[in-house]
């Protein structure tokens, strides 16, 4: 059974799906950096095909998202291989200043003066340790939902998620660890 979207909807099913959405770009994407851009222009892409057709019958309009935001995915990575531009990170000049209001680390651990020197640490970290930070502190994920998604043990998770922590309270220096 296809249901009809209008223009008119898509406020109520960017609400309904952005959490979804935005898990699969962490998922999915080799940098973090790119997640934001990703789902604009997943959006924005599903906006236009709803202007372009007036009134879209699709059965499931998470799996339709999903197969526009893969696409949108592969077409950013294909335009960087292309371009011969790999990288996993920015350079500093280029990274953004700001941290998410919803990366939420631990109080003992993050204040506003240190916070950029954890993304900093961390986007030095392996893709899948950063993947795990922002799925379980930005997402508020579980563990169990962390590891079905990206396919890895429970175990792998938690030890990822402590000694990055351990290390992070070393990286921060002594002031953080008076905290605890």
């Amino acid at each position: 059974m296809s249901t009809q979207i209008r223009r008119k909807d898509f406020e109520k099913i960017y609400e309904e799906t952005y959490s979804e959405t935005l898990k699969f770009a962490v998922v999915k994407c080799n940098d973090i950096n790119n997640i934001n851009d990703i789902i604009q222009d997943t959006y924005l892409e599903l906006l236009k095909i709803i202007k372009k057709k007036k009134i879209l019958e699709i059965d499931n309009i998470k799996a339709y998202i999903f197969g526009i935001e893969n696409n949108i995915i592969k077409r950013h990575y294909y335009k960087k291989k292309k371009d011969n531009i790999v990288s996993y990170y920015q350079d500093d000049d280029n990274v953004e200043k700001e941290t998410p209001d919803s990366f939420d680390l631990e109080s003992t651990i993050i204040t506003k003066n240190n916070v950029e020197k954890v993304w900093n640490y961390l986007k030095q970290k392996d893709l899948i340790t950063t993947k795990i930070f922002y799925l379980y502190f930005a997402l508020g994920l579980k563990i169990s939902e962390i590891s079905k998604e990206l396919t890895l043990s429970e175990s792998n998770i938690k030890n990822r998620i402590y000694r990055t922590l351990k290390e992070l309270k070393k990286y921060l220096g002594k002031d953080v660890i008076g905290n605890d």
